[in-house]
Order: C-alpha cells, then structure tokens, then sequence
C-alpha cells in the first residue's frame, strides 16, 4: 500500500474583521497534497524557486485566498518583507511546510 504526505484541513488561525465568505486554501507543493475531503483547497505543482514568490503574490492578490501552504519555502528577504505585508493587507495566512525527505509515512495534519 502506497500513500502521499497529506494535508489535512481546517487549520486554524486568526480571521477577525473578514466577512463570511467561501475563501480558498492552495498547497504550492511536490511532495504534499491535501486531505481528499477539503472543499475549498487546491494543489499547484511547486514551480522553479524563481517563480514561487510570483506566485504567491498573485494568489494573494486574487481576494479569493484564505491561506496558503508552500513545501520547504525559502524566501529571499526583500521577497519575504513583500509577501508578509500583502498578507496583512488581504488578511491571507502563509505557511511554510518543512518536508525534510518526502516518505510514504509522513502526513501533515492540523488544527495546529
């Protein structure tokens, strides 16, 4: 029996002052992939390194974003001091998460 590093939702962080509307969850992953039961979550292939900070920014920007789940995320400082204050103004959470070797074993799963 095979299985894939997996990511289970609802995780929970602060939302206050965000009206009560369907917002989505993206994994900008290799290795990891959402729980099969999750609504309002998509998986993107992780792209070049280049490009993932692009990508993010256009996620974040789209109004539709809730959060934002990326596998072993590395951001260049000025990239990461962007990133942090548009998540602010669109009140988008953004986790990083560490997938050290990718096993057959190892699910990630929340609330944390």
């Amino acid at each position: 029996m095979t299985s894939t590093n997996v990511l289970q939702l609802p995780v929970t962080c602060s939302a206050q002052g965000v009206e009560n509307q369907k917002r989505w969850s993206y994994l900008i992953a290799d290795s990891v992939a959402f729980n099969k039961d999750i609504d309002y979550g998509i998986r993107i292939q992780k792209p070049n390194e280049e490009k993932v900070p692009q990508w993010i920014s256009k996620l974040i920007t789209s109004g539709k974003c809730n959060s934002i789940y990326v596998e072993n995320l590395h951001l260049k400082d000025s990239e990461h001091s962007k990133i942090e204050k548009l998540c602010h103004r669109h009140n988008v959470s953004l986790f990083s998460l560490s997938v050290v070797q990718p096993s057959e074993t190892k699910v990630v799963k929340g609330p944390w």
